[in-house]
């Protein structure tokens, strides 16, 4: 019996090697110009802030005023000399009595400065410059949400007595009462505490507690 007859094997084939995608110069070229266009832009944009940020500093430092202060407003919002002139308005505008205007500016800051270290001394701020002007509804909205405000505000003890006076205001003692005797109870250590208890010493007696029934 004969050996049948070997088949020899298909010898491999070797494809040609194949650059990925990514790699091909049709699609290099795009990325690699893009990015050496966001890489100018980005450059562009730190040299104008870094111009913007010297010249309102120097404006600020060299001619100090109302003058320049609406200047920096208007002409260089964002920078760190613009925050300082609109608390010097905002102060400016409450010596004058234009407690409106005040509460505007602090607002103001507020808004275009989160989280700049003097935000909530300004919001305070903005919420007394409102009791000051008599938008009570809207200053006791703002003591309020400083007051809840999480992690605890600063200004929550200072909040605390400005509603209590309002709230005196609008002859509503024991309002006042209860938001005194929390903030005191709370020890939060803050130089409002002993306003709160003086103002809290101030009120009237509370009323007598009917008797139960028999």
């Amino acid at each position: 019996m004969s050996n049948p007859l070997t088949v020899p094997s298909e010898e491999p084939r070797v494809l040609p090697a194949q650059l990925p995608v990514w790699l091909h110069p049709r699609t290099l070229v795009p990325v690699a110009l893009a990015l050496v266009a966001g890489i100018a832009l980005l450059l562009w944009q730190y040299s104008k802030s870094e111009k913007a940020r010297a010249e309102s500093d120097l404006l600020l430092e060299s001619k100090p005023g109302a003058q320049t202060w609406a200047q920096l407003i208007r002409d260089y919002p964002g920078q760190p000399a613009t925050a300082l002139a609109i608390l010097e308005s905002a102060a400016d505008a409450s010596s004058k009595k234009d407690f409106r205007q005040a509460s505007s500016l602090y607002e103001k800051f507020t808004r275009d400065f989160p989280s700049h270290p003097l935000a909530s001394a300004a919001r305070f701020a903005q919420a007394n410059q409102l009791s000051a002007a008599g938008d009570r509804a809207a200053a006791q909205t703002l003591y309020l949400r400083i007051m809840t405000t999480q992690p605890t505000d600063p200004f929550r003890s200072g909040s605390a007595v400005g509603l209590a006076r309002i709230q005196i205001q609008e002859n509503r003692p024991e309002a006042a009462r209860q938001a005194l005797n929390e903030i005191i109870a709370a020890n939060t250590g803050s130089a409002f505490v002993s306003e709160a208890r003086s103002l809290l010493e101030s009120l009237p007696p509370p009323p007598l507690s009917q008797a139960p029934a028999k």
